[in-house]
């Protein structure tokens, strides 16, 4: 195993952590856009956003191995999702914002998480 590959699948590991807490941060960050606003809500909502752009700058570094054996991430979809987000964001609509992390980001998340796992195997 290479250096690159070796420091590659250390990021993945990291991922794989991190997602446990991602996830369910954005699952309550949704719950929030949509139900009940709280005065901390916008801080909460740009800590979970930084670790969507954390993970995705892991994605980007570690795509090839990810992909190697098939292609579990669309590249495209991604970027189209983080396009879409970054337009809902300015629209400052909560149940938009809501939407596009739940349609697009969610199932993003759980699939780049899955499919570390699957490579650390």
């Amino acid at each position: 195993m290479s250096d690159r590959e070796s420091l590659q699948r250390d990021a993945l590991n990291e991922l794989v952590i991190y997602s446990n807490h991602l996830i369910p941060a954005l699952q309550t960050i949704i719950k929030e856009l949509r139900e009940d606003v709280h005065a901390d809500t916008n801080a909460f909502l740009g800590e979970v956003i930084n670790g969507i752009n954390w993970e995705i700058e892991v994605y980007n570094q570690c795509a090839g191995l990810i992909n190697e054996k098939g292609n579990y991430i669309d590249k495209k979809a991604m970027i189209t999702a983080v396009t879409n987000l970054g337009k809902t964001l300015q629209s400052n609509d909560s149940s938009k914002i809501a939407d596009c992390l739940e349609e697009d980001f969610l199932p993003f998340l759980n699939q780049l998480a899955l499919a570390s796992q699957m490579v650390l195997q």
